[in-house]
């Protein structure tokens, strides 16, 4: 029923390149405005080291747009409304530049410098496009922003991929098959959530709190049993996981059925079992 939360990271690199373009294309005007200054052409000096700026500035508000696009791509959340649309802004800012150069320090009529400023605003539509229409209404009004779901969602992938490279590094194949199913529970976990975010409030503490116990144990573990090969520290790291499964599985059933009882009360038997089962 539910589609495991997993980010998608498979085009970093292709993100990382898209939009450097824009900063390649206003180099020539930095050694323009350096010649300009040694020659005493103020008017050269002004228009080349403006334009200079504002068309780095635009490049820099068109890749924080592509950014934020393909994070509302890879999620259903959206940011609310009020969100700066960052692509339009810096293709508004590029054409600015390209005008200001073009009649500044090239010295090309006002029409022309015009028609270039609004030729380099349809390009950055063009090759990039502008940012969507975010439609979707904000889940403020239930007590938590759609950045704070981010936020949240964010922070408990980053401690599931802890919990990924603390298995990597325990030789014990049923242990790590047991993190692979706990981590599997968890971002089906996430998943509601970003369903549903009304139950990111409800699971806050669950996020912050329990699964940060379990990258601890984990963690904990998989240093510990690199030093130290002990049936006592692997018949104790399985009680851990056990109760681990077991809040997991309530706490995903909980969600589904929109039920938080009682969940406050397991994580502080968790806490408790950590501390006495000294695996951490």
């Amino acid at each position: 029923m539910v589609k495991r939360y997993q980010p998608d990271d498979s085009n970093t690199t292709s993100l990382q390149l898209r939009g450097v373009l824009l900063y390649l294309l206003p180099l020539p005007l930095l050694p323009a405005f350096l010649f300009a200054l040694l020659d005493n052409s103020l008017t050269l000096a002004v228009g080349s080291g403006l334009g200079f700026v504002l068309a780095i500035t635009a490049a820099t508000l068109v890749r924080k747009g592509l950014r934020i696009e393909k994070q509302a791509r890879k999620r259903k959340i959206v940011r609310r409304t009020s969100t700066l649309p960052y692509k339009m802004s810096g293709a508004v800012m590029l054409g600015i530049a390209t005008a200001t150069t073009s009649f500044v320090a090239i010295e090309n009529g006002l029409l022309v410098s015009l028609l270039m400023g609004a030729a380099a605003l349809a390009g950055v539509y063009l090759y990039y496009g502008f940012d969507p229409a975010r439609q979707k209404a904000d889940v403020a009004a239930i007590g938590i922003t759609a950045e704070e779901v981010i936020a949240l969602l964010d922070e408990a992938e980053a401690k599931i991929r802890s919990i990924e490279a603390a298995r990597q590094n325990i030789k014990n194949q049923e242990l790590r098959e047991r993190l692979r199913r706990i981590v599997k529970q968890t971002r089906a976990i996430l998943t509601i959530i970003e369903e549903d975010p009304r139950d990111a409030r409800r699971a806050r503490k669950f996020l912050k709190v329990y699964l940060d116990g379990a990258q601890q144990v984990s963690s904990g573990y998989a240093q510990s049993h690199q030093m130290l090969d002990s049936e006592k520290l692997d018949d104790n790291f399985r009680r851990v996981l056990d109760t681990i499964e077991t809040v997991i599985a309530e706490q995903q059933q909980k969600l589904l059925e929109n039920n938080a009882s009682e969940l406050d009360v397991q994580i502080e038997v968790l806490q408790m079992q950590l501390e006495k089962e000294g695996v951490t």
